[in-house]
């Protein structure tokens, strides 16, 4: 299995694919970083809000504001690449029916698969984080975050640089595990079909569609069970000081979608009849 896996990380990693996603999610916080610095010197006050107004006085809140921007949306994509070209990759370019006559199992090259999407999709998020830390350090420095009262909402509070790093850690961590609901998602779509790019518009769309319902209220609690629902209960860590007990309740609902659909993505390939 270790062997198996190495060879799966290898093969990923040097993809072409691969390094354009990591130049992009380089290049992107690093932007970011510029235009909330450019946006800081305006004549007219308008540092913008949330985290980004906050980021403006460390460094180290930079990483928090960048993951906030990108978690949404692009890092959802990055993400549903990775997980739904895992197999139906193979498939289309006629490769897997060879993969499977090395003695191996199944189940055994599925779990390989999906685990080295899972650990491109942990780095992709890291690498998102360290890019936005190198860059904010850089152009704001390390310090502390005084964030202000605001009446009837949150009382004044400071963050000093310790509780920075930890707690950018600790949404990182969060943020990229938010992602395990998508990477069994993800395999599953791609053991249901040889078409990369179908796998990979179903998985993101899933998540487009789960973003879309969760926004409407008026499903009550049905929302709590979307995969999307508790991406951002990281946030209230900087700007409420406190951890949300939606970051526990959004760990136990990922659980719940890889478990679930990583079983039924095993079961599927088990019985798939392997022509390409």
């Amino acid at each position: 299995m270790i062997a198996l896996v190495r060879t799966e990380f290898v093969k990923a990693t040097v993809r072409l694919r691969t390094l354009v996603i990591a130049a992009l999610l380089i290049g992107l916080p690093t932007l970011i970083v510029v235009a909330i610095n450019a946006r800081g010197r305006r004549a007219d006050g308008d540092n913008g809000e949330g985290l980004f107004r906050l980021a403006q006085q460390s460094g180290l809140l930079i990483p928090a504001a960048v993951l906030s921007a990108m978690s949404g949306f692009l890092l959802v994509v990055v993400a549903g690449t990775l997980a739904g070209d895992s197999v139906a990759s193979d498939a289309a370019w006629g490769n897997l029916r060879y993969l499977l006559m090395r003695p191996v199992r199944r189940g055994g090259l599925l779990v390989a698969k999906a685990f080295v999407a899972g650990v491109l999709i942990w780095a992709c998020t890291f690498l998102v984080a360290v890019a936005g830390l190198v860059a904010g350090v850089i152009l704001f420095g390390a310090h502390a975050v005084t964030v202000p009262s605001l009446p009837g909402v949150v009382n004044g509070f400071e963050l000093s640089t310790s509780t920075l790093l930890v707690r950018v850690l600790i949404a990182t961590l969060y943020v990229a595990f938010g992602y395990s609901g998508l990477l069994a998602i993800g395999t599953l779509f791609s053991t249901l079909t040889d078409t990369a790019t179908g796998a990979v518009g179903a998985t993101i769309g899933v998540y487009i569609v789960s973003e879309i319902l969760d926004s409407i209220t008026q499903l009550g609690t049905v929302r709590y069970g979307f995969p999307t629902h508790y991406m951002s209960a990281w946030q209230s860590m900087f700007t409420e000081n406190h951890y949300s007990q939606d970051m526990v309740t959004g760990v136990v609902v990922q659980v719940a979608y890889l478990v679930v659909f990583g079983a039924i993505a095993i079961v599927r390939f088990r019985t798939k009849d392997i022509r390409s």
